[in-house]
Order: structure tokens, then C-alpha cells, then sequence
């Protein structure tokens, strides 16, 4: 009989029928909102089914990227059992198919919500009806950001070609990771293991990778579990406000030392130009898609949505079949 435990259930969404899409940055002003609004705006003109959730809990802005003012309702009646579902929390939108969930300001301390309050929205998202569901979540490292983009399917990172977020988007990659393992190492009371993963929160300098190659030797069962939960764990790309062709290239670089280090597959799905036209149409309130449909920055949104949902796959596939 085989006595070794069972892998647990991890918090990553898989289920196929329906997309969770976590949009996050290690640190503000990337662009995740911009691009956030603007897959979903997209996709709506594909005639999707989607809702777009402002989860920056610290200070949502989603609505203005759609064009929109303030609502009647968000996030904040949800918190406060004003509504019972999260589905009543819903607006419409200019956009036929798109809805939203407007995040509130009006809550306090709500962008430190606690543990039960975060179990009960990420329950209430996993079940809810749409088949595309597009969250904004905060910035930085805090357990709500972290749960939020390991709840999606994928989670998609949001970098501008800066050294700083850059670096402050492998850290957010490596809390991710490190919050898997605890997961893990909990569930199994791994205390060896547990005093290794402190070790790594305390020390930024050690890599995923080292931690590997110290716990195969103490235990390769362990280590070859931990490793297949990471393979879970497959995360996007999308290089924002990029200038020139090594803003670019710089997406397969850092998907390269993330692989070497991290020990994860982090997806490269594009680059989007930078465009001055997205600042003057967030000042006007006009969503971007709308004022230029046929800039590049809108071309490379398009061709990274049709990347995530398989369009672009599916069309090739599509065309070998006519040719044949």
C-alpha cells in the first residue's frame, strides 16, 4: 500500500469552462489598470461575457479608464453585508457584455480586509456567473494581492521597462512562490522545511533554485512535490509603455531569470507601446480602445487577449485546416 501523502488542493484556479485573469504589478503606476479595462473592453467587442472586478482595494480607479463616474454600489456594500452576493454588486457599462465591480473608498481600512472577508470574495469570484472574469488587484506584496493573483488562471504581470519594477515585479513573483510553498509545508508540517522558507523571506538575496538544491538532499520526496506545486503556477508577461525594440526583448529576459531562478514558467504574452494618448483620454475620461482602436498600443492589446483566450492558436490551426 502506498502510505505516501496526497498532493492538497491548491488555491490556483483550473477550471476550464470559466477564466480568472489577475492583473497585477510589483508596484504602481505600470499600467495595470489601463491594461485591466482595456482587454476587457476588447473582449466585450467580441461579444464576451465579462465583468471586471476593481480589486485594488487601496485606491480603485477602474471605472475612469471605462468612461465611467461614480456608482450607487461596489465592493464596500459586499464587505458590509449590505448586499449578500457579490453579484449584487454589479454595474453596467457602456459596453454591451462588460460589467463591473467598482471598488470603494468609502470602507475603512478596507484595503486591509481581513482573512474571513478575503475567503468569502474569493469564493463568491470562483463562483461567479461570467465566463471571464478580469480582477485589478493592488500593488505591492500584502497576502490580499498574492491570494488574488494565485486565485486566477493565469495571473498576469504588469511591467514598464524600469529597473525598479522590474525587480519589484521578481520579489512580487517570489512572495507568490514562497506563499505556495508555505501552503504546502503547512499542510505537511514540514518543520525543517518551514524554517527554510523564513530563511527565504528573511534573505531576498537567495533564489528558489537554492532553495531546491538544499531540501533535494534532506528530502527528495518533499522536494519533487514542492517542485510539481510550482509547476502549477504559470504566470503572464506584459511589458507596458515599452519605447523601443529592447523594451521588448526585455520581456524574454526576464522571463529567462525567472526560469533560472524562480523555477517557474513565466509566459511572455507582449509588449505594449508606449502611447501619450492613453494619458489624455484617462483625462478625458474616455476609455482608450474607443478613441484609438487602430494605434499600436491597441494592436498589441488585442493580439495579447487573443494569445490568453487561444484566438490566435485557434485561428492558426484554423487556417492549416483551409489550406489543407
Amino acid at each position: 500500500m502506498d502510505n505516501k501523502p496526497k498532493v492538497p488542493m491548491l488555491s490556483v484556479h483550473t477550471d476550464p469552462e470559466k477564466t480568472i485573469w489577475a492583473v497585477g504589478g510589483g508596484k504602481g503606476g505600470t499600467g495595470k489598470s489601463f491594461i485591466s479595462s482595456s482587454l476587457a473592453i476588447h473582449l466585450s467587442s467580441l461579444k464576451e461575457d465579462v465583468v471586471l472586478i476593481d480589486a485594488d482595494l487601496g485606491g480603485p480607479n477602474l471605472h475612469t479608464f471605462l468612461g465611467m463616474k461614480e456608482s450607487d454600489i461596489d465592493l464596500g456594500h459586499f464587505f458590509t453585508n449590505k448586499v449578500a452576493k457579490l453579484q449584487d454588486t454589479i454595474s453596467l457599462t457602456p459596453f454591451e457584455g462588460l460589467r463591473l465591480i467598482k471598488g470603494t473608498e468609502n470602507v475603512l481600512f478596507t484595503s486591509n480586509i481581513n482573512y474571513y472577508k478575503k475567503l468569502k470574495l474569493i469564493r463568491h469570484i470562483k463562483t461567479f456567473n461570467a465566463k471571464r472574469v478580469i480582477i485589478d488587484i493592488g500593488t505591492g506584496t500584502s497576502y490580499n494581492c498574492i491570494d488574488f493573483f494565485l486565485l486566477s488562471n493565469p495571473g498576469i504581470l504588469v511591467v514598464n521597462p524600469e529597473p525598479t519594477a522590474i525587480e519589484n515585479a521578481y520579489y512580487f513573483l517570489k512572495s507568490c512562490i514562497i506563499r505556495i510553498l508555505k501552503f504546502y509545508i503547512d499542510h505537511y508540517g514540514i518543520q525543517d522545511l518551514a524554517k527554510k522558507v523564513s530563511d527565504q523571506i528573511q534573505d531576498t538575496s537567495k533564489s528558489i533554485y537554492s532553495f531546491f538544491s538544499e531540501i533535494i538532499s534532506h528530502d527528495k520526496f518533499y522536494a519533487d512535490l514542492l517542485y510539481r506545486a510550482l509547476q502549477r503556477f504559470n504566470p503572464c508577461l506584459i511589458i507596458n509603455k515599452a519605447r523601443d525594440e529592447r523594451d521588448v526583448l526585455l520581456g524574454e529576459s526576464i522571463a529567462n531569470v525567472v526560469q533560472k531562478y524562480l523555477v517557474v514558467e513565466l509566459k511572455f504574452m507582449g509588449a505594449v507601446p508606449f502611447d501619450e494618448n492613453v494619458h489624455w483620454s484617462l483625462k478625458g475620461i474616455t476609455p482608450f480602445m474607443i478613441n484609438h482602436p487602430d494605434s499600436e498600443a491597441a494592436k498589441a492589446i488585442k493580439s495579447i487577449a487573443e494569445k490568453l483566450t487561444g484566438r490566435s492558436e485557434s485561428n492558426r490551426m484554423a487556417g492549416e485546416v483551409k489550406a489543407s
